[in-house]
């Protein structure tokens, strides 16, 4: 729950501005009068008042900032130091040894100092998080990306010409481009058109495994992108295409037609052609080597998993055959690959952290934490905790069903898209490219995995095997 600074403690005098009261309170205070005992506990925004006593003891007095757990802070340069300490957990292949070690060794919810950054509180408390990222403002802000945001600011193409795209823009400058391309990128209905060429791109992947001189599988889905793949001249050669197409159907005079993303973002208007291919940028650096990951560590769990693999083969089969077009309804019906997808990304989640720098005053894990200070929730240590998840580091997709057999799950212990307006823009298209993809694969195969050994994560921007994945894909002969 956000407070303002003016909010008082349980039993003193209500001191909240007239916008943050409830509806109730505000016309009294507006008249001059005051509220009855019974108005009084029908109150949901304020602590004041002898009626709200009367219900219960008055909760702790809440503790200061400075009170919270953390490594000694040297002058000037904070804790910057200690975080590059090997001995205390540092890893520049794997960003995950450090924070595992630090909230050992301080608990829960822990202060740091950076250089040139605000002041960090890092949390494993869902609540905190929740309190973090629900109430989001019209521009909420995170750090991150600086080194994209460098080579953007230092182009010398002119292609960026300010705009930096969403993964590095804060504030009215990173609203002026969300609002405009979060409606073709997350309503369901919008999704749901491209999920024919979708399925189409997974059916025919699925028959490339079947040609002897195919790649392997595994290759194709763990393989970087060499740091010579001509990305941006890709991204501008798709774009000159797209313009060419929208001219064409123009001087013909066609009627509408479904657009795709690209064709999209390009009609659409406040956006410049800069910012239409920082978008795509953005889509495809964010989008392709996540979403394949965590295909990867799917398959991954079916393969070391079995049972809960002939589970949903046996699912897949009886909603949509295997020669049948994917369609929405086939996607409703299947729960079970929602679960597996779940569950790899509370196992695997490729992203580690949420963050947001404070606008307002928050209360975190019995805390005042100001306005201005930088927030970390480890969603990533969060999802496999046993207070969150029980029999946490157990493959077992099923927790997810409606009647939660293995008890309610907080909203917030795993995000693995983050939440708010802040959430991973490209959300839905990344869950219809999974579904998909499970789908057409258990349909045709039982997957195997090769090695003898557990995978092994390394965390940096993204948390990827140490060693590539590799699975060998048998051919089912019992399915429709």
């Amino acid at each position: 729950m956000l407070l303002s600074a003016a909010r008082p403690l349980l039993g003193a005098r209500c001191s909240v501005p007239v916008a943050g009261l409830c509806a109730v309170r505000a016309r009294a205070l507006t008249r001059g009068k005051t509220l009855s005992v019974q108005r009084q506990e029908r109150c949901l925004h304020c602590h004041g008042g002898a009626a709200l006593q009367r219900q219960g003891p008055a909760p702790p007095e809440l503790k200061d900032i400075r009170q919270i757990p953390g490594p000694k802070p040297l002058p000037l340069l904070g804790n910057t130091l200690y975080m590059l300490n090997k001995k205390n957990g540092f890893d520049p292949q794997d960003f995950s040894v450090f924070w595992k070690q630090l909230m050992q060794d301080f608990g829960p919810i822990v202060k740091l100092k950076i250089v040139s950054m605000p002041q960090m509180v890092v949390t494993l408390n869902p609540d905190d998080v929740q309190t973090f990222l629900r109430p989001t403002p019209d521009h909420p802000t995170r750090f991150g990306f600086n080194s994209v945001a460098k080579i953007r600011k230092e182009d010398k193409t002119g292609l960026f010409k300010d705009n930096y795209g969403l993964l590095t823009e804060n504030g009215p400058r990173w609203w002026h481009l969300r609002r405009r391309v979060q409606a073709p990128l997350l309503r369901p209905k919008n999704v749901a058109m491209y999920l024919p060429a979708v399925d189409g791109v997974a059916c025919k992947f699925m028959d490339s495994c079947n040609a002897a001189t195919a790649r392997p599988p595994d290759a194709i889905l763990v393989t970087p992108l060499p740091p010579w793949f001509p990305m941006l001249s890709i991204a501008l050669e798709a774009i000159q295409e797209a313009e060419a197409r929208l001219e064409e159907a123009k001087a013909l005079g066609e009627p509408d037609r479904q657009l795709t993303i690209m064709e999209t973002f390009l009609r659409t208007d406040g956006l410049s052609r800069s910012e239409v291919a920082t978008m795509i940028l953005d889509l495809i650096m964010g989008g392709i080597e996540t979403t394949s990951l965590s295909v990867g560590y799917a398959l991954y769990l079916l393969a070391r998993n079995p049972e809960a693999q002939r589970r949903l083969q046996q699912q897949v089969d009886a909603v949509v055959r295997r020669d049948e077009p994917l369609k929405p309804e086939h996607l409703a019906a299947l729960d079970c690959v929602v679960h597996v997808i779940k569950e790899t990304l509370r196992l695997y989640p490729v992203a580690f952290a949420n963050a947001r720098l404070l606008t307002r005053d928050a209360v975190l894990s019995g805390y005042r934490v100001p306005a201005g200070t930088f927030v970390l929730g480890l969603s990533g240590l969060v999802s496999r905790m046993e207070e969150h998840f029980p029999r946490p580091l157990e493959f077992l997709p099923e927790r997810w069903q409606r009647d939660r057999p293995y008890g309610a799950i907080h909203p917030f212990a795993s995000l693995p898209f983050s939440h708010g307006t802040r959430m991973c823009i490209g959300k839905r298209l990344a869950e219809q490219e999974m579904y998909v993809f499970l789908i057409r694969a258990m349909q045709r195969y039982t997957v195997t995995y090769e090695l003898d050994h557990d995978v092994v994560v390394q965390t940096q921007l993204v948390a990827k095997p140490v060693t590539p994945l590799a699975f060998k894909f048998h051919p089912r002969t019992d399915a429709l």
